[in-house]
């Protein structure tokens, strides 16, 4: 299997946990096992090198955005408890600043866990040369309008003039990548009709994309499953900040097409329902319910949270009295699916 991780990909791997590194090393890193071919580009080397540190930077936001003394009212400190929080409170800032050195320290000398997998990555792999043939190929490419390659940019280009060079004849190659010029514009399951003709033509073989890892790897190494995907990211983010019913229908909607959630992303979810009444007050709306009972209930157990426990049990109650209506000969149910405006 013939395969090029593109900057944007690579740049993922500091989302991912240790787990979920093992499993990449094992198909990316482990060429004696023959499960998957990586053509680094000395193009994608570079941009990675360029982007590293603004994409940890990002990566370490949130963390770093994250207080842990509590605002407490004075009306507290005569209760028991008080002196208790305030002891907890010091000490979680306490382990956070040594995690955060300790942190800081290793993406000074790259020795992250993700550092180390993509080191083994390149070192395993042979970096193909962006030649001045290459980079007048590419630059042509741009000049007269021929994907890939967008805001004058000529990275993409290079790249792709680099894979039509290295790739084996007669050998699919499999493309993992955001950048959008690779895609067809009706379909973004598929790749760009021209550069699926043009590999067909010149290498007489197929071209397939995926904008995930895990697209990629659920379709060809079953049963790995990532917690990290960009736009289901983004949408669980939002649930925070939904500021009406509709916008959190319309976001569970999209979640719903989603299949894997890991237990982090289900506790974000329902901190959302805790935090974000519009999200809490429609909880038991059908949609959202199903979608909970779903994707949170059959990992209740592994939640220690009180509070997202109830929120569960509610769900769990709403469809257990919705299904014992439903099939009640005295009720008259229409199917239709409650939701608030």
């Amino acid at each position: 299997m013939h395969v090029f991780i593109d900057t944007n990909i690579l740049l993922n791997f500091f989302y991912f946990s240790k787990d979920e590194l093992d499993a990449l090393n094992n198909v990316f890193a482990s060429h004696e096992h023959g499960a998957a071919t990586v053509h680094l580009t000395e193009q994608v080397c570079d941009e990675f090198k360029r982007n590293r540190e603004n994409k940890i930077k990002d990566a370490l936001r949130r963390f770093k955005e994250v207080k842990y003394s509590p605002q407490l009212p004075s009306f507290m400190k005569s209760y028991e408890e008080f002196g208790a929080i305030k002891k907890l409170s010091a000490e979680l800032q306490t382990l956070s600043d040594l995690i955060l050195a300790k942190v800081e320290k290793d993406i000074v000398l790259r020795s992250l866990v993700a550092d180390s997998l993509i080191n083994e990555i390149i070192d395993k792999s042979e970096i193909l040369e962006t030649t001045e043939a290459t980079y007048r190929k590419a630059k042509m490419r741009m000049e007269i309008g021929n994907p890939p390659g967008k805001n004058k940019s000529i990275g993409d280009a290079i790249n792709w003039v680099t894979l039509l060079e290295s790739v084996p004849a007669n050998q699919d190659l499999h493309i993992i990548s955001e950048d959008g010029d690779f895609y067809s514009s009706i379909n973004d399951e598929l790749a760009h009709p021209f550069l699926q003709d043009e590999w067909s033509r010149i290498k007489g073989s197929n071209l397939n994309v995926y904008r995930t890892l895990s697209s990629f790897m659920n379709e060809h190494f079953d049963g790995v499953a990532f917690s990290f995907d960009k736009e289901k990211e983004e949408l669980i983010e939002s649930l925070n900040f939904s500021s009406n019913f509709a916008t959190t229908h319309h976001l569970i909607e999209k979640l719903d097409a989603y299949g894997y959630f890991s237990l982090k992303e289900i506790e974000r979810i329902l901190k959302a329902a805790i935090s974000n009444n519009q999200l809490g007050w429609i909880i038991t709306d059908y949609d959202v319910s199903d979608f909970m009972n779903r994707v949170a209930v059959p990992k209740i157990d592994e939640i220690r949270n009180p509070n997202m426990k109830e929120l569960l049990e509610k769900v769990i109650v709403e469809q257990q009295e919705r299904k014992a209506n439903s099939s009640s000969p005295n009720e008259n149910v229409e199917g239709t699916t409650k939701i608030d405006f």
